[in-house]
């Protein structure tokens, strides 16, 4: 009877660590997201990210921040680090992928194709790890259920 009754409690108490180990993996998920989400749409990313897509400093294949005044320079690499830090938690399992793609669900994808050839190349010239967390998150937007195969047809999004 005391071996029932003990393992009733282990497992009352086992269940219970449990359904707290998964509230505090999703209030570190949120915590993460809010933090990233509030620098990314800051109202100078936005700016910098729009004046990128639409094509202001010439088409990606053409793409080099070197020809960028200080200020947009500066801008580029942030974004690009931010974009490769969100690659990193979402390839690591800290922030999980659907959480990334409903709450930024068109914009890394589309920065890539903005600055991909750039980043290719900075591969052979600076680092071959260059990049590589930013790519991997996109392919998981490729392979994605959610987004489906006429959306990446578009040659533009709204």
């Amino acid at each position: 009877m005391s071996a029932a009754i003990g393992t009733i409690v282990v497992t009352v108490a086992a269940s219970f660590a449990y359904s707290q180990i998964k509230e505090a993996r999703r209030a570190r998920h949120l915590s993460l997201l809010l933090s990233f989400q509030e620098k990314y749409h800051s109202p100078a990313a936005r700016a910098f990210r729009h004046r990128l897509l639409s094509g202001e400093f010439g088409p990606p294949e053409e793409f080099d921040p070197s020809r960028l005044n200080v200020d947009d320079f500066h801008s580029f690499w942030q974004l690009h680090d931010q974009l490769e830090m969100l690659g990193v938690l979402v390839d690591r399992g800290l922030l999980d992928f659907d959480l990334v793609l409903a709450c930024f669900h068109r914009s890394p994808p589309r920065v890539w194709a903005a600055v991909e050839p750039y980043i290719l190349t900075r591969r052979t010239l600076a680092s071959p790890l260059e990049g590589q967390n930013f790519e991997r998150l996109v392919g998981r937007y490729r392979t994605s259920s959610a987004l489906p195969a006429q959306y990446w047809s578009r040659s533009a999004v709204p």
